[in-house]
């Protein structure tokens, strides 16, 4: 019999090493998973959720999940990204009167960014190869009929890779809103701009 992550929360409060266990065996991959995505590194996120997961059984008596465990952990594990970003100085410092709030908010969007991008990348990594270089192309500036030239293909036929290309993209972050994908494609366009 499979018991919930409740469950195994009070086991745990009451010093039960098997269901601490079982909940880290659950998450610890899902966890880890997550704070590559922020991290880059795979030493550092393995080192940081382990901690996270010695911390959660030190204050086993103390803890209390408003939600679902996979929330709060998911929650330690951004705090704990934030206090990384802070700590090895991975975030702009600020001017005196940035006060503490402002930075956290900062510090939440570049992650929130960061996760965004890293999204986006990867759904335009899966698309076919074809869609993906038309896709390319267009988003690098040129027109449907220059591709279409310059792939030896119909204008439709690169408008039906565009087509495919967005809705892949569009179903592939589902799960951001949308002030956050305007965000992501203001600042792409920015390093175009750059670049031109």
């Amino acid at each position: 019999m499979e018991f919930s992550d409740e469950k195994l929360l009070l086991e745990i409060k009451l010093d039960n090493h098997d269901a601490f266990e079982e909940l880290y065996s659950r998450y610890f991959y899902r966890v880890l998973n997550d704070a590559y995505k922020r991290l880059r590194d795979r030493d550092q996120s393995e080192e940081l959720v382990q901690e996270l997961f010695v911390g959660i059984w030190l204050k086993r008596h103390q803890i209390m999940v408003a939600k679902t465990f996979d929330a709060y952990v998911h929650t330690c594990l951004r705090n704990a990204v934030i206090s990384f970003f802070r700590k090895n100085n991975k975030i702009a410092t600020y001017p005196d009167n940035y006060s503490e709030q402002e930075d956290k908010q900062a510090t939440n969007e570049e992650i929130a960014y960061n996760d965004l991008k890293f999204a986006y990348d990867k759904s335009i990594s899966v698309l076919p190869d074809k869609c993906r270089n038309t896709y390319e192309m267009f988003e690098s500036g040129l027109t449907i009929q220059e591709i279409a030239s310059f792939s030896k293909v119909s204008p439709k036929t690169v408008e039906s890779h565009l087509l495919k290309a967005r809705n892949t993209i569009r179903f592939k972050l589902r799960e951001f809103s949308a002030a956050c994908y305007l965000s992501l494609i203001i600042n792409l366009l920015d390093q175009t701009l750059e670049l031109v």
